[in-house]
């Protein structure tokens, strides 16, 4: 049974909203999520909403799935099946409608992997050298001409063509005949790649207005989650969905977080909503759940200067909490010594687990020295946003046998595993059979079976090839009464494959991932007990890097850039590299990307619940190799909000550091120190270039020290002012 008793009077105003739009601009930690929630339980149990005529928008699956088990666990019995992503919702409706385009409703989607692997066939057909054009720079362009409906052959000016970030007009023609290419070959192989979920069902709303309308009143209430995250073309089908009568609309964001404009979202969608829909009640949560006063105080700061704004302030009823802290190194390995350091004296003294503690960061490159120091100091640490789960070698394997269960002639699947496990058909192999393909206007599967029934004069590996297509037959007599999980288990026992997989490096890693695989199956079959194969291909198909979270460690410190960051929450947060031209980065549209930066580190700053770090260093830039300066800001957070931290080395004289300016006449006796200076052999330092090291020799003047790789030992003048020594 609902329970309204819990929320505030803000978020109870909200739930409570009348019929007709409604725009809940949510702060970050203010409970959105629960409001949403709350208000589709409100719908189905006060106002007697159908659950099967809601439809929610999320942007994650992991996001729609707490969303069920919430509503769930709020109504009994109460299931709402149309809460998903753009993409799932998409799907759902193509599988319905889309033969209105003249395209099959047994369609496969495909991944970014598989698009790339279409993108180097047209490469090979079209001999187009990678050494010229990369395909995932190909695979760039044929998203970006998709998705804004550019046509490659008007293109008749320079600015335009710079536009798609191509700068040679000789390469117009190839991508040209890339993106044809493409196009053919997923409408052959009847495949839709993600960008045609939305792409499609756009037109099929804008070219059949009947199918439209029979969504429209397919639904009679819509929810969005994270709206400023919504794209133009997400907004179009939103709106193409939208009952005009009705109007019976709820969307809840924060245009403080919209971080996503570089993947098309628009910080001006709040406005555009409000001027769409002029009705519109609006309603504000700003009571933070989640953080410290201090750590507010801090946030509300920083994106106080940003001027295109909707103007909230986060206030909490929490305790004020630990002042935030700022630190500056005089290099990035001091940089990454303090946070280890940080780390292991608050999991020592017990006050954190690993688990509660994050490093976040605004590009990937910046967690090697972190990871550096992790692994040497013994902290387990997980990195987010590696190799995805359904991306793994051998779950693609697996799952590209799924595939061919449900539907045989699903050619990528085909090239896949027809030489796995090695059955002694090779590149050369299947690459004649995709020429014979072509040139015939043939089925990669129809070449196959033709060779199996000897239609094709052709000595392709014929014997391997016969006994391929018969390992098929027998694979598909073999299951076809199985569930879900013990198709996948007879595939891995018929083929061998627990063999194959020992053949390969970090076999043993690999085989948990395939048990992992039949865990994930099982569960699916438990939530959805009548579901069938296809039905499963096409959710895992929909699965994203935030969804996957099965290879998390238990207790490891997280590793993740503030982008995935996003909708996460620690006890412990330490943002590391805020200098100039990192965080913020180099931009060319100077003021609008500014503020998409300040709100990055605005998002970054509000995952913390208990404790923030800010970290610099005053080394060297690792893209232009410049000295760094500590990033803006840190000012515009304000003195008054956080504590600078001392640093953990100090100089061998009170000189300052920076011992070496280009821009003034070299002064080089002022580059050491005049007082007598005892190192002892072991003792620990830091230099502004190589970087922290141990001394392992004196002699005399000169001091032997073992730098960390690349640097390895250097003889140094033991004077000079560029070295620091740990305090003792």
């Amino acid at each position: 049974m609902l329970d309204l008793s819990k929320l505030n009077r803000n978020q109870l105003a909200a739930v409570r909203a009348d019929d007709g739009p409604v725009l809940i601009i949510a702060g970050a930690g203010t409970g959105k999520t629960r409001v949403l929630t709350a208000r589709i339980a409100y719908l189905v149990e006060q106002r007697k909403f159908n659950p099967n005529q809601i439809l929610a928008f999320t942007f994650t699956n992991k996001a729609a799935n707490e969303m069920r088990t919430r509503i769930s666990n709020t109504l009994e019995h109460a299931f709402i099946p149309w809460i998903g992503t753009y993409h799932a919702t998409c799907l759902k409706i193509l599988k319905e409608d889309i033969h209105h385009l003249k395209r099959a409703n047994n369609f496969n989607v495909i991944d970014d992997e598989d698009q790339l692997t279409i993108i180097r066939e047209i490469f090979k057909e079209g001999e187009i050298s990678v050494k010229d054009i990369k395909p995932k720079k190909a695979l760039e362009i044929i998203q970006k001409v998709k998705i804004d409906e550019i046509d490659l052959t008007k293109i008749n000016s320079l600015q335009k063509l710079h536009e798609l970030k191509i700068y040679r007009w000789e390469e117009l023609s190839s991508f040209r005949h890339i993106v044809k290419n493409y196009e053919k070959k997923l409408i052959k192989s009847n495949l839709l790649d993600f960008d045609d979920l939305l792409i499609l069902t756009r037109k099929l709303f804008n070219d059949h207005p009947t199918i439209k309308e029979k969504w429209q009143n397919k639904f009679t209430y819509i929810l969005v989650d994270e709206f400023q995250d919504t794209n133009l073309i997400q907004f179009e089908i939103f709106n193409a969905l939208i009952n005009p009568k009705s109007q019976n609309i709820f969307v809840v964001g924060d245009p403080d977080q919209t971080i996503y404009t570089w993947r098309g979202a628009y910080p001006n969608i709040f406005t555009d909503f409000l001027h769409n829909f002029k009705n519109a009640k609006t309603y504000v949560l700003d009571l933070n759940y989640r953080s410290t006063k201090n750590i507010l105080k801090v946030a509300n700061s920083l994106i106080k200067n940003n001027k295109e704004r909707i103007d909230k302030e986060l206030i909490t009823n929490n305790v004020e909490g630990s002042t935030v802290i700022v630190y500056t190194g005089d290099t990035a390995q001091q940089e990454a010594n303090y946070i280890v350091k940080q780390i292991q004296k608050m999991f020592k003294n017990k006050n954190y687990t690993y688990h509660e503690m994050a490093v976040l960061y605004r590009a990937k490159h910046l967690s090697r020295l972190i990871e550096q120091e992790f692994i040497n100091n013994n902290i387990a640490y997980y990195v987010y946003g590696d190799i995805r789960f359904y991306q793994r070698r051998e779950i693609k394997d697996l799952i590209a046998y799924l595939k061919l269960i449900a539907k045989p002639s699903d050619e990528l699947s085909l090239k896949r595993i027809i030489n796995i496990p090695t059955r002694g058909i090779g590149l050369v192999t299947i690459e004649k059979i995709n020429q014979y393909a072509v040139e015939h206007d043939l089925k990669f599967h129809d070449v196959l079976l033709q060779i199996a029934n000897n239609e094709i004069d052709a000595q392709w590996a014929k014997t391997n090839i016969k006994q391929f297509m018969i390992l098929l037959e027998h694979i598909y007599k073999e299951t076809k009464t199985l569930s879900i999980s013990e198709i996948l288990k007879k595939i891995i026992q018929i083929i061998k494959y627990e063999d194959y997989i020992k053949t390969l490096d970090q076999s043993e890693e690999r085989w948990e991932n395939i048990k992992e695989l039949i865990t994930a199956i099982e569960e699916y079959q438990f939530k959805h007990p009548n579901s069938s194969l296809e039905e499963f291909l096409d959710e895992i198909s929909l699965y994203t890097e935030a969804d996957d979270n099965k290879n998390r460690m238990h207790n490891s410190v997280s590793l993740m850039t503030i982008h995935f960051a996003k909708g996460t929450e620690f006890k412990v947060v330490f943002i590391i590299g805020l200098n100039e031209g990192i965080f913020p980065t180099r931009h060319l549209n100077y003021e609008t990307d500014m503020e998409e930066e300040r709100r990055i580190a605005y998002v970054g700053i509000t995952r913390s619940m208990e404790k923030l770090y800010l970290t610099c260093n005053l080394g060297f830039s690792p893209i232009s190799s410049e000295k760094l300066i500590p990033s803006r800001f840190i000012k515009e957070i304000g003195k008054n909000n956080y504590q600078m931290d001392s640093s953990e080395m100090v100089s061998i004289s009170k000189a300052d550091l920076d011992w070496y300016d280009s821009n003034t006449i070299a002064d080089f006796q002022n580059n050491y120190n005049t007082e007598i200076i005892n190192f002892k052999i072991g003792d620990v330092i830091v230099h502004t270039i190589f970087g922290s090291g141990v001394i392992i020799g004196i002699n005399g003047d000169m001091l032997d020290i073992a730098f960390k790789s690349p640097f390895g030992i250097k003889s140094l003048i033991k004077n000079h002012k560029s070295i620091k020594r740990l305090k003792h």
